[in-house]
């Protein structure tokens, strides 16, 4: 046989011009397969953008020494038929003419004993020649190939590399210097650079670029081609962009392949290599706010009229190909990149199927829900909450399409109703508290057994967040209408949650016990053992309140007898602290911590993180009176980390002043006052004087330990004067009790100040601090905490000073969010670097200095 060949090792691969970030383990793990005799075809897989030709040319050059007659890379890009696989790698390895031999056996004559690595590039576009493959390296004993493709080649001996997107920080965590050693930011960093030589990360913007890999899923095209941006809008410009990523993510460089010029295009390819069947399941999964499981797709895959038995075969084709991926969630969740998804819902919408997709999903949602509603207390009601869990981004956005596209509240009023009993249960704090308010306005003729219920749900959901006005009025509604329909069960309930709010909001306990009284009444005639056991454990509290401790104790045992009589280990977890702390108050300490140690266990594992919330914070507390302090920080740390998550700031604020308490115990100056400082902020955003004075009264505490005797005297008098202002006869705006233990070292402490400074001075300081603002106190205290001077307000960038006019106006992190159309977590990290240009550790501290700004 003739062959016109060059008789000398031959190597063609790309130069890359830039360098390879984020990737080590991979190059380490493809290096090490492909010194292995027995690794012959190594496949490259991952999503469209994720990197795959990049690394392959990285491996190819630094294995190419042990191919002693070359590497040869050859490009599907452009090729879709898979004829065309055995002509392109003749041509790439110069093979000219077979003369009678067929092209298939030209090519294998020639590699027959040829030590040769080629590097297959793009090969979804030819999977079906994945035989051929095969069969060159069975009969080619040198030959190894490596391939890329965003499907498996699924043959036999074939070894698998999948690439995942980079690395993505979790900014809520990290310090500023951590975020640039994930590859995901150093990817954007570096070719920002080159967009832009003059960009650098800093701490100011680190926050920033670390949210736009995030948004961006990590995935390294998406990151290249919205570094390359950088040359024409700030980071923050950026980020607030990229609500809609695929127009954003264009422009590419022109040497490119077209395909990865624009993240769409490369989408658009993997897309285009699916079957009419594959192509519409993937449009129905983009419809899913957090994705979906297998179960839950092949529902509503049938309830669109198609074949559910395709499913399983779609689902595998889908994670075959990288347009999918699953992660471990109790059940398995079926995943989308959030820019596949982009793309996706762009095709559902053009293809004229969301409103018919969307409407499947609420009425399988909605049945999900009421089904998991019905079930008894126990095991079975807690895997279905459990899975309700899982689906909650889904639900959320379930009810907003229902609410905003009109005409469907019936269905938007059946969902809240049936997720009133998870909400309940769970004390899920839930942030389309919105919708729900909006689906009650517009859906005023809805039936009222199901308006009844969807109020009771959003009374609830304002009583978890604090919002007893609110909560009341929707409690009121409901009470009305369930007489109306003559329900007593939804009666009993109102009527209870009606009580518990006159005992937070009036401290009206004979108006409680009448509610109450009438709430059991009606339990009892509806063997509705839940309201009975409800009622027992808020009159265990209003007596505990009293210092009645002996009722206490009757009610919580009543309490405890029936939260066990129907397996409901929520009910039984309040009762069993309320035991404790009713202990707690005779000074049985042992037996209080028994009780509540015990409540906290059951809470933890109910997943009711408000009650797990309560039991840490009251754990701490009686710890912290043993003189424990070390333990007991620990705990009320942990308390506030499940308040902050919770979001109720008052909570927080009680929960701050806590670990204060703790800190100052302990020694730790500055954390006390860093604590106290913070709740003080927060019990004067929402209102709560009775909060603030207490916080104080701890402060004047702590500055008495150090000597500073006016100090706290004037704190103490501040305190005072809040809470002298208080209106008894005024509603409180409040739900939530707020759980406290006997406290005397303020009551010592106060006598021994007054006898040490004497009655006239003590009074003169005392006085001075009834006329001073929050503010003027924060601004008085000794600010050795302060690191730097302040620099002047010119050096905050327009946003910056944006933002801090906003705080100086007392608005919360997400009142500004709204104001400015930007993310909670973006104002976090603007106050970071706000704080740290002028010289502040804390919020009043951040007022202080726009109002007093510094001269010089």
């Amino acid at each position: 046989m003739s062959q016109n060949v060059e008789n000398r090792p031959d190597t063609r691969l790309p130069i890359p011009l830039t360098t390879l970030i984020g990737r080590e383990r991979e190059v380490t793990e493809g290096l090490r397969l492909l010194q292995q005799n027995e690794v012959r075809l190594l496949t490259l897989s991952g999503p469209g953008g994720v990197g795959k030709t990049r690394l392959a040319v990285t491996l190819a050059h630094q294995v190419r020494q042990n191919f002693a007659d070359g590497v040869h890379f050859i490009s599907f890009a452009s090729i879709h038929d898979a004829a065309f696989v055995l002509p392109s790698i003749a041509q790439a390895l110069r093979l000219q003419g077979g003369g009678s031999f067929s092209p298939l056996e030209h090519v294998k004559s020639f590699l027959q004993e040829k030590q040769i690595l080629l590097l297959l590039d793009c090969f979804e576009q030819v999977i079906s020649a994945a035989p051929l493959v095969v069969d060159l390296l069975t009969t080619c004993p040198l030959l190894k190939i490596v391939v890329t493709s965003r499907e498996t080649l699924h043959v036999r001996g074939e070894r698998i590399l999948s690439l995942s997107p980079l690395p993505l920080p979790d900014v809520q965590l990290l310090a500023d210097e951590t975020v640039a050693q994930y590859s995901s930011v150093a990817l954007f960093v570096e070719r920002a650079q080159e967009a832009y030589p003059a960009f650098q990360l800093s701490a100011e913007n680190a926050p920033i670029v670390a949210e736009i890999c995030r948004r961006l899923d990590g995935l390294p095209l998406a990151l290249e081609l919205a570094a390359a941006r950088i040359r024409l809008l700030s980071p923050q410009e950026l980020l607030e962009r990229l609500t809609r990523r695929l127009p954003l993510l264009t422009d590419g460089p022109r040497d490119l392949p077209p395909r990865q010029q624009a993240l769409r295009t490369t989408i658009q390819w993997s897309y285009d290599l699916l079957s009419a069947d594959e192509q519409r399941l993937f449009r129905i999964i983009t419809s899913f706010a957090c994705g979906c499981t297998l179960s839950t797709l092949e529902a509503i895959y049938g309830m669109l009229d198609g074949e559910v038995s395709f499913v399983v075969e779609g689902v595998s084709s889908l994670l075959n190909k990288h347009l999918l991926y699953q992660e471990e969630q109790g059940e398995r969740q079926l995943l989308m990149l959030a820019t596949i998804r982009e793309y996706g819902r762009e095709l559902l919408l053009a293809c004229d199927e969301w409103e018919e997709v969307m409407n499947r999903q609420a009425e399988y949602y909605v049945q999900l829900v009421e089904e998991a509603a019905n079930l008894a207390y126990g095991s079975e009601q807690e895997r279905a909450f459990d899975r309700l869990e899982g689906e909650r981004e889904n639900l959320r956005a379930v009810l907003r399409w229902l609410v905003e596209r009109g005409g469907a509240m019936e269905m938007a009023l059946r969902l809240i109703g049936a997720l009133s009993q998870f909400w309940l249960v769970r004390w899920y704090i839930s942030a389309e508290r919105h919708w729900v308010e909006q689906a009650l306005a517009d859906g005023a003729d809805v039936a009222p057994a199901i308006r009844a219920l969807a109020l009771r749900a959003a009374g609830w959901l304002a009583f978890v967040q604090d919002d007893g006005i609110r909560a009341e009025q929707h409690y009121r509604e409901s009470l009305k209408l369930y007489e109306e329909l003559g329900e007593p069960r939804g009666q009993a309930a109102t009527l209870h949650w009606l009580g518990s709010l006159a005992l937070t909001m009036r401290n009206d306990s004979e108006t409680a016990r009448s509610l109450l009284d009438a709430s059991y009444a009606l339990a009892v005639s509806a063997n509705d053992r839940v309201a009975q056991e409800l009622v027992y454990t808020t009159r265990g509290n209003m007596a505990l309140n009293q210092g009645d401790f002996n009722t206490a104790q009757t009610c919580f045992e009543h309490s405890l007898v029936l939260s066990k009589a129907i397996n409901n280990k929520k009910h039984l977890a309040r009762a069993l602290r309320g035991l404790g702390h009713t202990r707690l108050m005779q000074d049985d300490v042992e037996g209080a911590r028994a009780y509540i140690e015990e409540s906290l266990a059951l809470s933890r594992e109910v997943k009711d993180l408000l009650h797990t919330a309560y039991a840490l914070d009251l754990l701490g507390l009686l710890t912290l009176a043993q003189n424990d302090a070390t333990q007991a920080r620990t705990l009320l740390e942990e308390a506030l980390v499940c308040t902050r998550t919770l979001g109720v700031q008052r909570r927080v604020a009680y929960a701050l002043a806590h670990v204060a308490r703790a800190a100052a115990v302990q020694g730790d100056i500055e954390g006390a006052r860093s604590r106290y400082e913070e709740s003080l902020c927060l019990f004067r955003e929402v209102g709560d004087a009775t909060g603030a004075a207490a916080s104080l009264q701890d402060w004047g505490v702590l500055l008495a330990r150090q000597g500073n005797l006016q100090g706290c005297a004037r704190l103490w008098g501040a305190a005072q004067d809040m809470l002298d202002r208080i209106d008894p006869a005024k509603p409180l705006p409040f739900s939530l009790s707020i759980e406290r233990i006997t406290d005397t070292e303020y009551e010592h402490m106060l006598a021994e100040v007054r006898a040490q400074l004497g009655t006239q001075a003590f009074a003169t300081a005392w006085e001075e601090g009834r006329t001073m603002t929050p503010e003027r106190i924060l601004a008085d205290q000794p600010t050795n905490h302060i690191i730097v001077q302040p620099t002047r307000k010119s050096n905050l960038t327009d946003r910056e000073s944006e933002v801090l006019a906003l705080v100086a106006q007392g608005r919360t992190d997400a009142q500004i969010a709204e104001a400015l159309v930007i993310s909670p977590r973006t104002v976090h990290a603007h106050l970071r670097t706000i704080y740290r240009k002028i010289g502040v550790t804390s919020r009043f501290a951040a007022i202080h200095y726009w109002s007093n700004p510094p001269t010089s």
